[in-house]
């Protein structure tokens, strides 16, 4: 059986685009560790300033796309 590249993590997806480094990701991934209410990690991105809405759109769009051709 052929096994598939898993990148469906938002994370994942945004350093591939050039739109978030490792870094930014890590940082906002601590931050949502400890966060209470729980929030999300492109939230958390947009309130640090390290995507557009519209970059956390496309992520998210290129996500779905992804985890439904996974589904496959």
């Amino acid at each position: 059986m052929e096994e598939k590249n898993n990148i469906s993590y938002l994370g994942q997806i945004l350093i591939h685009l050039g739109i978030t480094s490792n870094n930014q990701i890590s940082e906002a991934l601590k931050i949502q560790r400890f966060e209470k209410p729980y929030k999300r990690l492109g939230e958390i991105l947009l309130e640090l300033g390290y995507i557009s809405t519209q970059d956390l759109n496309r992520g998210l769009s290129i996500q779905h796309d992804l985890l439904q051709n996974q589904m496959y």
